[in-house]
């Protein structure tokens, strides 16, 4: 029975994906608990150790002036092939790994002196040196795809696997996740957490039906799914479809020196468009001694990358050709060493404390212009700093993590009526409805005791971890709010000099109020610009 409805979920996940269906667009870069992702190729004989020694470039970076700080917060282990002959991804040899082969992987994850292990007693030492990081460390781990067609990886509970078969390759990839959970809980890992499973294929192809009822089975877990897919890969654009919970793009601009600069912007855009994070790519190539040395694209990823706000605002993975970080490590030339520095601050500056206006919990607005409200310490104004009557105000946010009730209003610096809470409504938000925000007005005339309110709603996805542009076009005529270019809410001047039911013909200043349980940074209201 449990491999009837296995199959229907596997049906219909090809369905849903392939029929063109659009799903809703969430405009900005991805972002998760993870800010910086750095590639770890492990397993393969072919491969180093990653022993505790190599690790610590990676973990901890020391700079020209001696300084040390903690560099990456998140580890994906992955591997391709064993090195033996037989690989963990279609085409990187002739066969298919085998359940021996997927067995041999999780030993080699969990070797003594190397691997996870290795990295959490490279942390824990560190941690001695420079106290506990205010973080914890996670790492992701790789899944094996199974190669479709191969009818020799092995037997499960008894039976035959056959890679034919879509739920023979499901129970295979749920089989290896749930053995990896168990040695990842048993090993006493102190400094480390599982954050999830990462889907090594670079594409779809051969995995079309697989990825959505694997998505789901470790959300069922309580982890996350994680994909890298490659420049222009079939189904970037579709990765939510495809249950992944978490994707970056690969600008793949790094490897070949034919490939223009503006490979990365374009890649940007695309993150920013389809809600992806972003991949910084390099290799010993970086190195400035390195015989054909590509030491300037290296530096066009930062330059391009800051340019586009990606260290700002988007999750980064980071491949380094599984070692180049260490060889830099290692490097006597000053050149290479500036370069890491500046890598290795861009990394560091991510973590800093977000700033706060007194103690209101907000980060990104100017404190020279908004002042807390002396009357109601939940809410910032603008008031007797900016105030504007018509034109057009528009605020780019996230909002909190935590639960919040968060609103942005216009308000009157000198009301018509003897209402008191006349407004215009940009956004209401309440985290226990999470994809929905609110807007409208309230008057004398149009508000909630006179059954009249004036107002709607619009659902919004990742409002908690994704920039959204909030909008309100205000003029003698009429009032119109969008989110991220999407209109939601009009409302005209059909009452001429009315003031009860049209008070909008004077200056109003911004306000934004947000009321909170708790008091931690978690619960920022994070604003990125506002316009007004």
């Amino acid at each position: 029975m449990r491999h009837l409805f296995l199959l229907l979920a596997i049906v219909i996940s090809i369905m849903f994906v392939y029929t063109g269906e659009a799903q809703p667009l969430v405009k900005g870069y991805k972002q998760t608990d993870i800010n910086d992702l750095v590639l770890i190729y492990q397993g393969g004989v072919h491969r180093m150790d990653w022993t505790s020694d190599q690790f610590l470039p990676y973990v901890v970076h020391q700079d020209l002036n001696g300084r040390k700080d903690w560099l990456f917060d998140g580890f994906l282990f992955l591997e391709f092939k064993d090195g033996k002959g037989r690989c963990y991804v279609s085409r990187y040899e002739k066969d298919g790994a085998r359940k021996q082969e997927w067995s041999w992987l999780l030993d080699r994850l969990f070797e003594s002196g190397k691997a996870l292990p290795a990295l959490n007693e490279c942390i824990a030492s560190q941690a001695e040196q420079l106290g506990k990081p205010n973080f914890r460390h996670k790492v992701v781990i790789g899944i094996p795809d199974p190669i479709p067609g191969q009818k020799d990886w092995g037997t499960l509970n008894g039976r035959v696997l056959d890679f034919a078969n879509e739920i023979d390759k499901y129970d295979a990839c749920q089989w290896y996740i749930d053995e990896l959970i168990k040695r990842f809980k048993a090993a006493g890992l102190d400094y480390l957490d599982l954050a999830g499973f990462y889907w090594v294929s670079e594409d779809i192809v051969t995995s079309k039906a697989l990825t959505v009822p694997i998505g789901d089975y470790i959300r069922a877990k309580d982890y996350k799914f994680y994909w890298i897919p490659y420049w222009n890969a079939m189904g970037y654009n579709d990765w939510k479809a495809l249950g992944f919970d978490v994707a970056y793009a690969q600008p793949n601009h790094f490897f070949e020196a034919s490939i223009t600069d503006e490979r990365i912007d374009k890649t940007c855009r695309l993150a920013y468009t389809h809600n992806l994070g972003l991949e910084i790519e390099f290799d010993d190539r970086a190195l400035s001694d390195h015989k054909s040395s590509f030491y300037t694209r290296l530096e066009t990823y930062l330059d391009r990358f800051e340019k586009n706000n990606v260290f700002k605002e988007s999750a980064i993975a980071y491949y380094e050709g599984g070692g180049a970080i260490l060889s830099f490590s290692k490097s006597k030339n000053p050149k290479d060493q500036r370069l890491m520095d500046r890598l290795a601050s861009l990394i560091q500056t991510r973590r800093l404390p977000k700033q706060q206006i007194g103690s209101f919990p907000v980060v990104g607005l100017d404190s020279t212009i908004w002042k807390i409200d002396k009357e109601n310490t939940t809410k910032i104004t603008t008031k007797g700093q900016i105030e504007k009557k018509y034109g057009r105000i528009e605020l780019e946010l996230k909002m909190p993590e935590t639960k919040a009730k968060v609103f942005v209003r216009l308000r009157p610096v000198e009301s018509s009526t003897t209402y008191p809470d006349e407004e215009i409504t940009l956004l209401s938000y309440h985290s226990s409805d999470p994809e929905r925000i609110h807007g409208g007005i309230f008057t004398e005339a149009l508000n909630w005791n006179t059954g009249n309110k004036k107002g709607t709603s619009i659902e919004v996805n990742a409002l908690s971890n994704t920039y959204h542009t909030f909008t309100c076009d205000w003029s003698a005529s009429s009032i119109q709010l969008f989110v991220d270019g999407v209109p939601f809410f009009a409302f005209d001047n059909d009452f001429g000099t009315d003031v009860t039911y049209w008070p909008f013909d004077k200056a109003y200043y911004l306000e934004i109020e947000m009321i909170t349980p708790e008091s931690s940074c978690s619960s920022l209201l994070d604003v990125k610009s506002v316009s007004f």
